[in-house]
């Protein structure tokens, strides 16, 4: 089964495909600049184009486990895109989303990151290892 995973931002959200198969997760694109309903659009026409079944959004809460203001936000994405992908929605079905916790995601990304690439490059890399390290940490906990 392949598994999407999104790393949503204001200006910037990375994906990551994995499976659960080999249980792998990788960064895979950035979508840049799109308000959230075209941001939907995009994510469900990859959804139908890779064969994805299920679908993993980081939910950026705090240290201590609560509610952001940037998860609110998260949430109103996860309503777009459960508009597009949902059984009524111009990609169709009713693909299941996840959230999981995406505390230090990004920050872990540029980690890995720093030495490696120019600022212009890191930039343009870790929201979709970001998107990684979030699915590949619920792929982790997931049952065999």
């Amino acid at each position: 089964m392949r598994i999407l995973g999104i790393d949503y931002g204001l200006r910037r959200t990375g994906i990551a495909i994995g499976d659960t198969e080999s249980r792998l997760a990788l960064p895979f694109e950035i979508f840049e600049g799109l308000p959230d309903a075209q941001l939907a659009q995009a994510i469900g026409q990859l959804v139908g184009r890779e064969a994805i079944s299920v679908i993993v959004v980081g939910l950026p809460l705090n240290a201590d486990g609560t509610v952001s203001g940037q998860s609110r936000i998260t949430e109103r994405f996860i309503l777009a895109l459960q508009q597009v992908i949902g059984p009524g929605g111009p990609a169709g079905g009713g693909i299941p989303i996840h959230r999981a916790s995406e505390y230090l995601s990004t920050h872990d990304a540029e980690g890995k990151l720093a030495g490696h690439y120019t600022r212009l490059q890191k930039r343009a890399r870790v929201d979709a290892l970001a998107a990684a390290r979030i699915l590949q940490d619920w792929l982790d906990v997931q049952p065999r």
